[in-house]
């Protein structure tokens, strides 16, 4: 099987995972902000949630921009796409942690900076700064565009793809349950391998299919922790994820206009994964209605950070392509 040249993306598939995206970051919002006060933990759809970003980055990258890859070029664009709306989050960031009185200026706040955030969660360095929360996830981004232009390559070959897939989940799966950091940094990690080799080889499941296992696996899980075996709780959580993903290549998502209204969210998903943390707010006793303000407060100010970081990357890159 050769590898899938670089082509349009259907609307379809756009649709779902669009949709599938902001579904997810609400999970991960809601996740965060706490229902484990009622004795439930919602790790496993936050899982989801992060494996659904990453694998979408993956696949699409691939997608887009195909194996052969100008590696100067792709990362100059891709520099100029994230780093002043980065930047700009992590300014509204900065504001709000020292409006709570806490630290802004150590030299921790660099690291945030420069998108290395994950570089104290990874080698166990306390964070001595304000900033930080959730921002791995950034880190981990930066380094999948660094090392897409080789990966392309790599999935283009199918006996390399199968491998990548394979050591990548037995990896993944083992490095999460040994190497151990405080978040699902390997799944995360290995879902966008995969979604470049799913990407490159073009391979699809029936929807049928794909949903199956998808059941199948995560169906397995809970009845393997229903008797107290939790140790292929990472491998399953992975395997129903991708299943989950493969759905989204192939299945459909209604085409309604709320579909539509909430896919067309996708657009501030950054700003809402990166300041969710920093607004939560719990003004009076009733946790439902603590969670909707708090939601509601995170969409207007995720919606009026992203079209400021519009607005500013717009005017930066126009007058230097001017000069130019």
């Amino acid at each position: 099987m050769s590898a899938k040249p670089a082509g349009p993306i259907s609307a379809r598939v756009s649709l779902n995972f669009s949709f599938a995206k902001v579904v997810a970051i609400f999970t991960v919002v809601l996740g965060h902000f706490g229902v484990r006060d009622f004795g439930l933990s919602v790790w496993v759809p936050v899982t989801f949630g992060l494996f659904l970003f990453a694998f979408s980055s993956g696949y699409f990258t691939r997608l887009l921009y195909g194996e052969q890859v100008d590696r100067a070029k792709f990362w100059r664009k891709k520099l100029e796409r994230l780093a002043v709306r980065y930047w700009v989050i992590l300014a509204v960031i900065a504001a709000i942690v020292a409006f709570k009185g806490k630290t802004v200026l150590h030299w921790h706040s660099l690291v945030h900076a420069a998108g290395m955030s994950g570089v104290l969660n990874w080698f166990g360095i306390r964070n001595y700064s304000g900033l930080g929360a959730g921002l791995w996830f950034f880190t981990l981004l930066l380094l999948f565009y660094i090392a897409y232009p080789y990966l392309a390559r790599m999935a283009a070959r199918k006996a390399l793809a199968v491998g990548m897939l394979a050591v990548g989940f037995v990896l993944a799966a083992y490095l999460q349950d040994t190497v151990r950091v405080g978040h699902m940094l390997w799944p995360t990690a290995y879902a966008f391998i995969a979604g470049v080799v799913f990407g490159a080889q073009g391979v699809r499941l029936p929807a049928w299919l794909a949903m199956l296992a998808a059941i199948a696996f995560s169906g397995a899980m809970v009845l393997l922790n229903l008797q107290g075996i939790k140790e292929w709780n990472i491998a399953l959580i992975t395997a129903t994820s991708l299943s989950l993903a493969l759905w989204l290549v192939v299945g459909r998502v209604p085409d309604w206009p709320l579909t539509r209204m909430i896919a067309g969210l996708e657009k501030y998903l950054l700003e809402i994964f990166l300041i969710h943390t920093y607004l939560f707010m719990r003004p009076t006793t009733n946790w439902g209605l603590n969670f909707l303000l708090s939601l509601s407060v995170i969409m207007v100010a995720s919606v009026l950070v992203g079209r400021v970081a519009d607005i500013l990357s717009s005017a930066l890159f126009r007058q230097r392509a001017g000069r130019g």
